[in-house]
């Protein structure tokens, strides 16, 4: 499916990037675990596991012409990747397809790192 959408990445309300016009079969955003299978298999590359980046590409881009070096990098702890949907609906998809919400022309979809640190904890013997 064709998924048309503006993205930039922005540092609080100043952008850091330019607006790229994407025609792709989508975005993929990964935190530093998720670098090491899907995003590595689709020409990504592995992070280090205590980084607090993401890393994001655009997926099959159609025609990215002048943008393309824009497609496909780091998203800072203190960054943003705005992306303003413009197709009449789409999917999100939220580590992989049992989580989604529905979205339609003009929604604004904001991803950041700023969520709250994930504690783990093993056993003693591991």
């Amino acid at each position: 499916q064709l998924s048309m959408y503006f993205c930039r990445i922005k540092e609080g309300d100043q952008p850091c990037s330019p607006l790229v016009n994407c025609r792709s079969s989508g975005l993929r955003v990964s935190t530093a675990t998720g670098s090491t299978a899907a995003m590595q298999s689709a020409g990504g590359f592995p992070m280090p596991i205590l980084s607090q980046d993401l890393q994001y590409m655009v997926r099959e881009p159609i025609s990215p012409g002048a943008t393309s070096d824009h497609m496909h990098g780091l998203i800072k702890p203190d960054q943003t990747i705005v992306a303003t949907w413009t197709c009449r609906k789409g999917v999100i998809y939220i580590d992989g397809s049992h989580i989604n919400y529905t979205i339609k022309a003009g929604d604004i979809i904001e991803i950041s790192s700023k969520a709250p640190v994930l504690k783990v904890l093993l056993p003693h013997q591991l």
